[in-house]
């Protein structure tokens, strides 16, 4: 007997997905790695309002996200924050607007990006979840688990734009042409990809998946007769009805108490510390390194030519890395980014601001840096969904998101305060915590195994 499933199953949408977040953050990360470099304390301070708005707004995503109806509408929401934000940026760019509606302006859309970045981040966890489970059942991946492949796809994309434009933004700026016309560029850029986004095919919830794979399409011999098969379809419809309308009744504070409880589950427990390293390492990577290195060192017109550096190798690194733990497992990569992770701070410690006039020295940390943050984002995403069962997944991703953007936050605001030599200590010591936790975490599994 055939079977034909009533689900499109294919590796596309994470595919699709990837093209809208090539132009979303082709124009957001280069507008991110210059706030520092343009704005000086503004800068910093609109890093930490969006990720410290970011990291509290995990309740009102997941809320947001069935509130809207699922993932697809979290996706093209949280987008268009994104596209807010390019145009606060090109105001604040003008010379005539007065430094107190500068703060205003940045500060207001950075809360906004905040709160739109937690839900296009949770909409993306659970989306290229439910890619990689429909693929996996209906056998379009030849590993049993496709999961690290689609996070790295959708990554490489993000990356790739992080690359090409921090290239371009450097070229504009050198060229001499203002900031204003560089963040127009930007902000069509932004819209282009939230229009792709829009039109993003709907998945099903991973809850549902399970219920609506009973619902194929059977072609069996020529005695079998059509009625039967036209049931089985009404019974699956009805059942995917109850999911969807169950979920659009969560309220708010349901909401809350789901994020708050999944708190308790072990396995979050045992994430928790990656979750930090993950965000620590960003905030790092797109403020401290940019306003505390780079700009010093050879100043602001190179700190795209050097980000795109560091996007570079992270791209690959997602893929690769993505593609290598469906087959070897997820903690040897894990740990190999991890290494690399303290080897970079390590040389930031040792050799200190003042020998950082060296281009090979900065290039090279950059490069360090965003090899980790490949591992990070590409191996904990794909850990976090693993972890949960699928109707816990969406607050799963909301925790991740929070607490990474909480710790990004975090040692974002430290900026102006600190030397550079804590915050360097600061990334090194969760680093080497979160490296510790996994190994106990695969200690016990080894025993419980044996």
């Amino acid at each position: 007997m055939k079977i034909k499933p009533t689900v499109p199953a294919t590796f596309g949408p994470a595919y699709h997905l990837g093209v809208g977040f090539f132009l979303i953050f082709a124009a957001c990360m280069p507008t991110q790695n210059l706030l520092t470099s343009l704005n000086g304390k503004l800068g910093y301070y609109s890093i930490a309002v969006l990720y410290f708005c970011m990291s509290f707004s995990g309740p009102i995503a997941t809320f947001a996200i069935n509130y809207l109806g699922g993932t697809k509408a979290g996706l093209v929401t949280g987008g268009l924050s994104y596209v807010v934000f390019q145009i606060a940026n090109i105001l604040v760019g003008i010379p005539e607007v007065p430094d107190a509606a500068n703060y205003f302006i940045l500060l207001s859309a950075s809360a906004v990006l905040g709160l739109g970045a937690c839900v296009l981040w949770t909409s993306e966890g659970v989306y290229a979840s439910q890619v990689a489970t429909l693929a996996d059942q209906h056998g379009v991946s030849t590993v049993k688990n496709s999961l690290g492949y689609v996070n790295g796809v959708v990554l490489v994309f993000l990356q790739s734009a992080n690359w090409v434009m921090n290239l371009a933004s450097s070229a504009i700026l050198t060229s001499g042409v203002s900031p204003v016309i560089l963040f127009i560029i930007l902000a069509a850029a932004c819209g282009g990809g939230w229009i792709v986004v829009l039109f993003l095919p709907s998945l099903p919830d991973p809850a549902q998946i399970i219920q609506i794979s009973t619902g194929f399409e059977s072609i069996p011999d020529a005695e079998i007769i059509g009625d039967a098969k036209e049931e089985g379809k009404k019974e699956s419809v009805q059942q995917s009805d109850r999911v969807k309308s169950s979920e659009t009744s969560v309220s708010a504070w349901d909401s809350i108490m789901d994020l708050i409880n999944i708190h308790k589950h072990e396995k979050m427990i045992s994430l928790l510390a990656l979750f930090f390293a993950c965000g620590l390492n960003q905030g790092y990577l797109y403020s401290t390194f940019t306003g505390a290195v780079i700009t010093p060192a050879l100043g602001e017109n190179w700190v795209g030519y050097v980000m795109a550096a560091s996007a570079a190798v992270d791209a690959l690194g997602s893929y690769m890395f993505g593609f290598l733990s469906d087959r070897i497992g997820r903690h040897p990569i894990l740990f190999a980014g991890a290494f690399i992770n303290i080897v970079a701070c390590l040389i930031v410690i040792l050799l200190g601001t003042s020998s950082m006039d060296a281009y090979v020295t900065v290039f090279l940390i950059a490069i360090l840096l965003g090899i980790a943050d490949a591992s990070w984002m590409t191996i904990t995403s794909a850990l976090v969904a693993e972890s949960f069962p699928k109707e816990d997944v969406t607050n799963a991703f909301a925790a991740f998101t929070m607490w990474r953007s909480f710790s990004t936050a975090v040692i974002s605001l430290l900026g102006p305060f600190i030397p550079l030599s804590i915050r360097t200590g600061i990334l090194a010591a969760f680093v080497v915590i979160a490296g510790i936790s996994q190994v106990i975490v695969l200690r016990r599994s080894s025993r419980i195994m044996s």
